[in-house]
C-alpha cells in the first residue's frame, strides 16, 4: 500500500534530534555526547587507563625527548645510552597490581617511542643501529637481551591476569632509522625511496606486534610530520599515509581501536586524543586524554618532587568523566625497571577513591546539564544523577538541578548508602548535606530518580 509522505512528522522528528544533539531536549538537560561503535563500548565503559612510557630513555633519566632537545647523535646516543639500558627489575606483576589497585581498567605500553628502540625483538631488518650489524631492539641491542625475557608479554600476561585490556603505542617518526634524521623536533627523510621503504617496514613492525601481542587498542604517536597532501621530505606524513594506516591496522584485527594520531587534525582514528588538556566541553566523538603525574612522561630524575597531589588527580578524572572522556594516566619506570615512589603514592590515593566512587565513574555518560555547577561536576548512569561535591557546601545544603521530566526516589552517599534528606521543587533537589565533608578531594552523592 502506497502511502502520502507525512511532513508534520517529519518535521517534529528532525527538531526532536536537533534537540538531543544540541542539548536543548527536557529543560536544561543534555543527551548522551556522541554514540559509541560496538567495539568500543568497553573502552568507553571502562574510563581510566594507565600509560606507561618505558625505553632506553629511562636509564638516562631526562626524559623520553632527550635525544632531540640535547642534541645527541644517533652513535653516541646508542652507545651511551641505549647500550647500558638494563632493565632486569622490571615487574609486569607489580606493575598491573598498582594499575588495578588504582581501579584502571586498560593499559597502553609505548613499544616504540621516537627514539627507535624496539621494546620487543623486532625481525624487521633496516631496524639497526649505525653500524647496520646490530638489530636495534631491547633484546638484541641492550644488556638485557641476555635474560630471553619479554616485558611486553609480561605485561600482557599479567594485564590478561587482572582482567585488565592491554594496548600498546607505537611511534611513526623514528629518530634512529636509518631512513630519517632529526630535523627541529622531527624528523627529515633521506629520499622518497627511504619514505617507501620505511613506511613498509613500519607496517611489517606494526604485524609483528599485533601478531604476537594481540593488542586491543594501538597508540600512534610521532605523526607532526605530517600535511594533507603532496608529501616533501620535511613533511613527509599526508591525511592519506594515515588512512592507508588506520585500514592497514583494521585488515590486522578489525576490532582494535585505533586513536586520532595516525594522522591528526583530519578527524581519523576511532577517538581523538587531547594531551595534558581536558577540552572546555565534550567533544563529538569519543575521546580520551592522557596526562602526567609531574609532568613527564619518561623517567625524568628532576620531575621526582614534583608529583601533582592525589586530589588534583581525582579532580581531573571527574572532570574528564563529567565530559563523556576517557583518563590515560602516565607512569614513567626508572631505567631499571622500577616504579617510582611519587606514581605508587598517587596510585594508591586513587585506588582508595576509586573503591569509595567507582560506580560513579566507569560505565557513565557525561552530565546531563548543559551548566557546571560552582560545587563540583555531574555524571550520570541510567537513572542516576551522580553529584561530585568538590567543594564543601555552607549551611550543609547542596542546591542540584532536578533532571527534567523524573521524580527523585531518593539521595544518599555512594560510599555507604547513607540516604539524605532532600526537597524536590521546581527545577531543583535541595539535599541536606552532613556537618563533615566525608572525602576531601570529591564526595559523591548520588540520586537516584523513578
Amino acid at each position: 500500500m502506497k502511502t502520502g509522505f507525512n511532513w508534520k512528522r517529519k518535521l517534529l522528528s528532525l527538531l526532536l534530534l536537533f534537540c538531543l544533539l544540541t542539548g536543548l531536549a527536557g529543560s536544561g538537560t543534555m543527551a548522551h555526547a556522541y554514540n559509541v561503535p560496538d567495539n568500543m563500548k568497553w573502552w568507553a565503559d571502562d574510563k581510566f587507563g594507565m600509560f606507561i612510557h618505558f625505553g632506553s630513555y629511562s636509564y638516562y633519566g631526562h626524559g623520553e625527548w632527550a635525544m632531540q632537545t640535547e642534541g645527541i647523535s644517533k652513535e653516541t646516543y646508542q652507545k651511551t645510552i641505549s647500550a647500558k639500558f638494563d632493565p632486569e627489575k622490571f615487574d609486569a606483576q607489580e606493575i598491573v597490581s598498582y594499575a588495578k589497585k588504582a581501579g584502571m581498567k586498560y593499559l597502553v605500553f609505548t613499544a616504540k617511542h621516537h627514539e627507535g628502540l624496539a621494546m620487543w625483538d623486532t625481525k624487521v631488518a633496516s631496524f639497526t643501529d649505525t653500524t647496520g650489524q646490530k638489530i636495534y631492539s631491547l633484546q638484541q641491542y641492550t644488556p638485557f637481551g641476555k635474560t630471553n625475557r619479554d616485558i611486553i608479554m609480561e605485561l600482557k600476561n599479567a594485564c590478561q591476569q587482572a582482567g585488565i585490556h592491554f594496548g600498546l603505542y607505537y611511534s611513526i617518526i623514528d629518530w634512529n632509522h636509518s631512513s630519517q634524521t632529526v630535523e627541529g623536533d622531527f624528523t627529515k627523510m633521506a629520499s622518497w625511496e627511504a619514505r617507501t621503504a620505511y613506511i613498509a617496514d613500519m607496517k611489517a613492525q606494526l604485524k609483528e606486534l599485533v601478531d604476537t601481542y594481540d593488542p586491543e587498542i594501538m597508540w600512534f604517536d610521532g605523526d607532526w610530520t605530517y600535511k594533507k597532501d603532496n608529501p616533501t621530505l620535511k613533511k613527509w606524513w599526508t591525511k592519506q599515509d594515515g588512512q592507508d594506516l588506520y585500514q592497514y591496522m583494521k585488515s590486522l584485527k578489525s576490532d582494535i581501536i585505533v586513536n586520532e594520531r595516525v594522522c591528526r587534525s583530519f578527524g581519523l582514528g576511532d577517538f581523538e586524543c587531547p594531551e595534558q588538556s581536558i577540552p572546555e566541553k565534550a567533544l563529538s566523538r569519543p575521546w580520551e586524554t592522557c596526562q602526567t603525574m609531574n609532568n613527564a612522561w619518561g623517567y625524568k630524575k628532576d620531575c621526582e618532587k614534583s608529583y601533582y597531589n592525589v586530589r588534583y588527580m581525582i579532580q581531573d578524572l571527574v572532570e574528564v568523566a563529567s565530559k563523556d572522556g576517557n583518563y590515560l594516566l602516565n607512569i614513567g619506570p626508572k631505567g631499571d625497571g622500577t616504579m617510582t615512589a611519587g606514581s605508587k603514592k598517587i596510585l594508591k590515593g586513587i585506588g582508595n577513591w576509586m573503591n569509595r566512587y567507582g560506580d560513579s565513574i566507569y560505565g557513565t555518560s557525561g552530565t546531563p546539564f548543559a551548566k557546571k555547577p560552582s560545587w563540583g561536576r555531574y555524571t550520570r548512569k541510567d537513572n542516576v544523577i551522580y553529584a561530585h561535591v568538590m567543594k564543601w557546601p555552607k549551611a550543609q545544603k547542596l542546591v542540584t538541578k532536578k533532571y527534567a521530566g523524573k521524580k527523585v526516589k531518593k539521595v544518599y552517599l555512594l560510599q555507604n548508602g547513607k540516604k539524605l534528606k532532600y526537597n524536590a521543587t521546581g527545577k531543583k533537589v535541595i539535599i541536606k548535606m552532613p556537618e563533615k565533608k566525608p572525602d576531601k578531594a570529591d564526595t559523591v552523592i548520588a540520586v537516584q530518580y523513578q
